[in-house]
Protein backbone atom coordinates (compact mmCIF):
# COMPACT_ATOMS: atom_id res chain seq x y z
CA UNK A 1 0.00 0.00 0.00
CA UNK A 2 2.51 2.66 1.13
CA UNK A 3 5.16 1.51 -1.32
CA UNK A 4 2.70 1.94 -4.20
CA UNK A 5 1.68 5.34 -2.81
CA UNK A 6 5.31 6.50 -2.89
CA UNK A 7 6.12 4.78 -6.19
CA UNK A 8 3.18 6.35 -7.99
CA UNK A 9 4.43 9.84 -7.14
CA UNK A 10 8.17 9.25 -7.40
CA UNK A 11 8.56 12.06 -9.92
CA UNK A 12 6.91 14.57 -7.58
CA UNK A 13 9.32 13.61 -4.81
CA UNK A 14 12.32 13.91 -7.12
CA UNK A 15 11.13 17.28 -8.47
CA UNK A 16 10.87 18.48 -4.86
CA UNK A 17 14.48 17.43 -4.30
CA UNK A 18 13.92 14.22 -2.35
CA UNK A 19 15.64 10.88 -2.65
CA UNK A 20 13.25 8.15 -1.49
CA UNK A 21 14.79 5.18 0.30
CA UNK A 22 12.88 2.13 1.53
CA UNK A 23 14.43 0.31 4.47
CA UNK A 24 13.13 -3.19 5.13
CA UNK A 25 14.10 -6.06 7.39
CA UNK A 26 14.83 -8.78 4.85
CA UNK A 27 18.10 -9.54 3.11
CA UNK A 28 19.34 -7.63 0.02
CA UNK A 29 18.03 -10.27 -2.39
CA UNK A 30 14.56 -10.05 -0.86
CA UNK A 31 14.64 -6.24 -1.05
CA UNK A 32 15.66 -6.38 -4.69
CA UNK A 33 12.90 -8.86 -5.55
CA UNK A 34 10.30 -6.89 -3.57
CA UNK A 35 11.11 -3.66 -5.38
CA UNK A 36 11.40 -5.30 -8.80
CA UNK A 37 8.01 -7.01 -8.37
CA UNK A 38 6.43 -3.63 -7.62
CA UNK A 39 8.28 -1.62 -10.28
CA UNK A 40 9.92 0.56 -7.64
CA UNK A 41 12.62 2.87 -9.02
CA UNK A 42 14.17 4.15 -5.83
CA UNK A 43 16.59 2.67 -3.32
CA UNK A 44 15.50 -0.48 -1.50
CA UNK A 45 17.90 -1.37 1.29
CA UNK A 46 17.72 -3.60 4.32
CA UNK A 47 18.46 -3.48 8.01
CA UNK A 48 17.86 -7.11 9.06
CA UNK A 49 19.17 -6.45 12.58
CA UNK A 50 16.70 -3.54 12.98
CA UNK A 51 19.56 -1.11 13.70
CA UNK A 52 18.13 1.53 11.34
CA UNK A 53 14.69 1.11 12.91
CA UNK A 54 16.13 1.46 16.41
CA UNK A 55 18.17 4.52 15.38
CA UNK A 56 14.94 6.24 14.30
CA UNK A 57 13.12 5.04 17.45
CA UNK A 58 10.63 2.86 15.60
CA UNK A 59 8.88 0.45 17.93
CA UNK A 60 7.54 -3.03 17.57
CA UNK A 61 3.77 -3.03 17.77
CA UNK A 62 1.30 -4.93 19.89
CA UNK A 63 -1.08 -7.46 18.36
CA UNK A 64 -3.76 -4.78 17.97
CA UNK A 65 -1.29 -2.40 16.29
CA UNK A 66 -0.29 -4.95 13.65
CA UNK A 67 -3.38 -7.15 13.29
CA UNK A 68 -6.32 -5.33 14.88
CA UNK A 69 -9.44 -4.30 12.94
CA UNK A 70 -7.98 -0.87 12.05
CA UNK A 71 -5.18 -2.76 10.27
CA UNK A 72 -6.71 -5.89 8.76
CA UNK A 73 -9.83 -4.31 7.27
CA UNK A 74 -7.85 -1.89 5.03
CA UNK A 75 -5.31 -4.68 4.36
CA UNK A 76 -8.08 -7.00 3.18
CA UNK A 77 -9.42 -4.34 0.81
CA UNK A 78 -5.98 -4.03 -0.79
CA UNK A 79 -5.40 -7.79 -0.95
CA UNK A 80 -8.49 -8.28 -3.09
CA UNK A 81 -7.59 -5.30 -5.29
CA UNK A 82 -5.24 -5.26 -8.24
CA UNK A 83 -2.09 -4.61 -6.25
CA UNK A 84 -1.10 -5.57 -2.75
CA UNK A 85 2.01 -4.57 -0.87
CA UNK A 86 3.05 -7.90 0.54
CA UNK A 87 6.03 -8.23 2.83
CA UNK A 88 9.46 -6.71 2.38
CA UNK A 89 11.44 -9.88 3.00
CA UNK A 90 11.36 -12.11 6.04
CA UNK A 91 11.25 -9.29 8.55
CA UNK A 92 9.54 -8.76 11.84
CA UNK A 93 5.80 -8.43 11.21
CA UNK A 94 5.47 -6.47 14.47
CA UNK A 95 7.84 -3.73 13.29
CA UNK A 96 5.94 -0.45 13.02
CA UNK A 97 6.66 1.85 10.06
CA UNK A 98 8.21 5.26 9.93
CA UNK A 99 8.65 8.04 7.41
CA UNK A 100 11.39 10.62 7.76
CA UNK A 101 12.66 13.63 5.86
CA UNK A 102 16.35 14.08 6.55
CA UNK A 103 18.24 17.09 5.25
CA UNK A 104 21.65 16.94 3.59
CA UNK A 105 23.41 17.46 6.92
CA UNK A 106 21.64 14.49 8.52
CA UNK A 107 19.11 16.42 10.61
CA UNK A 108 15.64 14.88 10.75
CA UNK A 109 13.23 17.60 9.62
CA UNK A 110 10.06 15.48 9.57
CA UNK A 111 9.29 12.33 11.52
CA UNK A 112 6.19 10.17 11.36
CA UNK A 113 6.39 7.08 13.58
CA UNK A 114 3.48 4.77 12.83
CA UNK A 115 1.12 3.95 15.69
CA UNK A 116 -0.17 0.95 13.68
CA UNK A 117 1.36 -1.05 10.87
CA UNK A 118 -0.75 0.89 8.35
CA UNK A 119 -0.27 4.33 9.90
CA UNK A 120 1.60 6.33 7.27
CA UNK A 121 1.53 10.01 6.32
CA UNK A 122 0.05 11.27 3.09
CA UNK A 123 2.38 12.09 0.23
CA UNK A 124 1.23 15.70 0.48
CA UNK A 125 2.36 15.92 4.10
CA UNK A 126 5.79 14.49 3.29
CA UNK A 127 6.18 16.61 0.15
CA UNK A 128 5.37 19.77 2.11
CA UNK A 129 8.22 18.95 4.48
CA UNK A 130 10.59 18.16 1.60
CA UNK A 131 9.78 21.49 -0.02
CA UNK A 132 10.39 23.34 3.25
CA UNK A 133 13.79 21.68 3.61
CA UNK A 134 14.64 22.39 -0.05
CA UNK A 135 13.75 26.09 0.37
CA UNK A 136 15.99 26.28 3.42
CA UNK A 137 18.89 24.84 1.42
CA UNK A 138 18.78 27.66 -1.15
Amino acid sequence: MYVAQLRDERERFEEAGAAVVLIGLGNPEQASAFCADRNVRFACVTSPDRSAHRAYRLRRGSFDQVAGPRVWLPWLRHQIGEEHQGRFGQGDTAQLPGTFVVDRTGIVRFAHRGRRSNDVPSNEEVLASVRTVARGAD
